[in-house]
């Protein structure tokens, strides 16, 4: 990922945090056909370029996933020291698998795959342990002014939307990032 290749080349940490941003999407999601417009294309097509400039093959789902779920089993994996296992496989999941991220037994199957316990997850999210730390994300989000995902706050510079690596490295050097020495 673009992020990680940051991380290594320059003193930078980025701390990955749920904002979801459809959160009136029902539960199930919706069949992606129903989105139309030029935005909705744009969009894809934009994600698709920057995939393949990546080496990243990309499906478009068939559902535009509500995501709420799946950040809470992002935040049950981060307590655990597995978030970057889980956040990764929901990427993949989702955009090259064509999963519903949305639905909570794919979450369970999903969460084992990266050696979680599918059971404690389940009720993690039945629960909805983590429903409120993210409801506080969301509105620190709302108060920066932010409403797109992916955005990338760097130093006090944001970044919005799946970027080339060239735009997150300028503004990580913007906000006074250095480039690491190599490890002898």
């Amino acid at each position: 990922m673009r992020v990680e290749q940051l991380e290594q080349e320059y003193d930078v940490e980025v701390e990955w945090k749920g904002f979801e941003i459809h959160p009136e999407l029902p539960p199930g999601g919706i069949p992606s056909e129903r989105l139309q417009g030029e935005y909705f294309r744009q969009a894809a097509e934009n994600v698709r370029w920057l995939a393949a400039e990546a080496g990243v093959v990309m499906c478009s789902p068939s559902i535009l996933a509500n995501t709420h779920l799946a950040l809470e089993a992002a935040e049950f994996a981060r307590e655990r020291g597995v978030f970057t296992v889980l956040h990764r496989r929901l990427f993949e999941a989702y955009f090259h698998d064509g999963v519903n991220i949305g639905d909570p037994e794919a979450l369970v199957k999903l969460a084992e795959e990266a050696g979680l316990d599918g059971e404690e997850l389940r009720r993690a999210l039945t629960e909805r342990r983590y429903r409120a730390q993210l409801e506080e994300v969301t509105r620190e989000a709302r108060e920066l002014g932010i409403d797109g995902t992916p955005t990338f706050i760097i130093g006090n510079l944001g970044v919005v939307g799946a970027q080339p690596y060239e735009v997150l490295r300028r503004a990580a050097i913007e906000a006074g990032a250095r480039p690491r020495l190599p490890e002898e």
